[in-house]
């Protein structure tokens, strides 16, 4: 199973400061990289991470205001200098796909590899090697999607004792089981994969739901998630502003993660104004103790279940 380790590049809002890059979170699992969200400067906060860009294949836009998708021109021409040969696909909201257009008019600007650009109107899935990603649109001001990152189920785990009691020989036979094989022995019994397997194990689930007012389709989305990543851009004591602007307090976000039974939940997209995130931290973890706020280039393995 890979590793699959989350890596929050950008955890501001709105605009950069010395502290906080723009919205930009990373996905590594195994050798491959998955992007959510592009502001301006992801290009520099992925060498300062050592992530590579060999490995990032795909990149999910939440929605096309600027802090979100400015870095996407810097990022795609950093790519060119690569000599990157394999596509790159976008997923993003509709009016992506004119972005993209308008680019390449205004700067005059190719690549040297494919751009497949996807837009997303409703409810969304694309699979993965091993893992799907899921897509539904939330609440902000203009049209605007989370996602969450979702594993295959693992097979249960391998009872020796079983197998053996079944006279099946120890080798490649006991490797098929393990894949979810019937095989057949000499004496004609067919022994099934869930003769010796224990229950499947579910795989790791991760959510991403920057920028939105605290909503259902967050809640329902997240449901079981191992991390909920979601944005905090205020406190308490700005919660009409938050609101009105199509955010959440991080209060708001702490009750999204408690109803949703998330592991963890991470906060990001932090108001500049901001500079002590204490009160910001006892404020979420008076709803939901698991939280953290995230600052730029931190990183969590996520454990697979057993």
């Amino acid at each position: 199973m890979p590793n699959l380790r989350l890596i929050t590049l950008g955890t501001g809002g709105m605009i950069p400061s010395l502290d906080r890059s723009l919205p930009s979170t990373a996905m590594k699992r195994g050798g491959e990289v998955i992007l959510f969200d592009c502001g301006e400067g992801t290009q520099v906060q992925v060498m300062k991470a050592g992530i590579g860009f060999g490995g990032i294949e795909k990149i999910f836009i939440s929605h096309l205001h600027g802090d979100h998708i400015t870095g996407l021109p810097g990022f795609l021409m950093t790519l060119s200098q690569t000599n990157r040969q394999k596509s790159l696909y976008i997923f993003g909201p509709p009016g992506i796909k004119g972005f993209w257009k308008a680019l390449g008019r205004t700067l005059g600007f190719k690549t040297g590899y494919e751009v497949v650009i996807q837009e997303i109107e409703g409810d969304f899935q694309t699979e993965g090697n091993g893992y799907q990603i899921r897509a539904t649109p939330v609440d902000h001001t203009i049209f605007c999607l989370a996602y969450a990152l979702i594993e295959d189920d693992r097979p249960g785990k391998f009872d020796k004792g079983k197998a053996e009691n079944l006279e099946v020989p120890e080798g490649p036979l006991f490797g098929r089981l393990q894949r979810g094989e019937e095989i057949a022995l000499p004496g004609g019994l067919v022994v099934k994969p869930s003769d010796v397997l224990g229950p499947l194990r579910r795989g790791r689930k991760v959510v991403y739901a920057v920028d939105t007012r605290p909503c259902e389709e967050v809640v329902g989305l997240a449901q079981g998630a191992d991390v909920l990543v979601h944005e905090g851009v205020f406190g308490e004591e700005l919660k009409k502003e938050a609101n009105l602007r199509g955010h959440s307090t991080v209060a708001q976000a702490a009750e999204v993660a408690r109803r949703a039974g998330v592991g963890r939940l991470i906060l990001t997209h932090i108001s500049p104004r901001y500079k002590d995130v204490r009160g910001l931290l006892a404020e979420a973890r008076a709803v939901f103790p698991r939280t953290n706020i995230a600052r730029d280039l931190m990183e969590w393995e996520i454990p697979v279940h057993k």
